[in-house]
């Protein structure tokens, strides 16, 4: 029974292994003008050869000691085949570094 479910498994997996995204993020930043709480800017990129609808870019915030303060979700609306979308969200964290944690297309 056990290799009956390994097979399964191994065709589910062939199956899904098509296409993978081809979705980035650049020039992600951490932006200060004046406040205490920094603008999180970025650039999401669509590589591949269909539009995106939404994307959700996930990133770890640092403090000034590199301790994690907290993740952060920003969402990307509707990304053309080869074309990019700035984003940009205000933080209510004093964090000093950010780093892409995932990003995933919905």
């Amino acid at each position: 029974m056990p290799r009956l479910l390994l097979a399964v498994l191994v065709v589910a997996l062939a199956a899904c292994g098509g296409e993978t995204s081809q979705i980035d993020v650049a020039d992600l930043r951490l932006q200060r003008e004046g406040g205490d709480y920094p603008t999180l800017t970025g650039v999401v990129v669509n590589r591949g050869a269909e539009a995106i609808s939404s994307a959700d870019v996930f990133v770890t915030l640092y403090d000034d000691q590199n301790r994690v303060l907290d993740d952060v979700l920003v969402q990307v609306r509707r990304v053309a085949a080869g074309d990019s979308s700035r984003f940009e969200q205000q933080l209510d964290l004093r964090a000093s570094a950010a780093k892409l944690k995932y990003v995933g297309v919905n």
